[in-house]
């Protein structure tokens, strides 16, 4: 029924709104225990290069993330012959569709279009509720 479509749209956005607070709560108190001297310490020795600690029965964690220059990596592969490149490099290619363009170019070349359209798909994510103007809910029972 309507009324009970609305009480459940009103407790998502209640709920929604207390998830905001406490995400916000979450945050500060983060930032405050990251702060402290103790905390700190158990920091230090991986500051500069990352890692996890655990003292005190707290585990801090420094995420490493690897970044490899493109461009670097481009000119030291060039320089090698690819049935000798190390086995831990391998090259991927990935290629980008325009959808907008696609679109004008099969309408214009239904013929080609056929073998484009067989590598095409379409990946639907998980169903979820948007937005919920409370208000005009609210109003509509008026």
């Amino acid at each position: 029924s309507m009324t009970s479509m609305k009480c459940l749209a009103l407790q998502l956005v209640g709920a929604k709104s207390k998830k905001g607070e406490i995400e916000k709560t979450i945050r500060k108190l983060n930032r405050e225990l990251l702060d402290t001297e103790e905390v700190s310490a158990i920091l230090a020795p991986i500051h500069n290069e990352g890692g996890e600690r655990t003292d005190s029965g707290i585990t801090v964690e420094i995420k490493r993330d690897h970044i490899w220059d493109q461009v670097i990596l481009d000119e030291v592969v060039e320089s090698i012959p690819k049935q000798d490149w190390p086995s831990f490099i391998t090259q991927q290619t990935t290629y980008k569709v325009d959808m907008r363009s696609f679109k004008d170019y099969a309408l214009a070349h239904p013929a080609e279009a056929k073998k484009w359209h067989d590598a095409h798909s379409i990946k639907l994510g998980d169903p979820k509720v948007k937005t919920i103007n409370a208000e005009k809910l609210l109003k509509e029972e008026d």
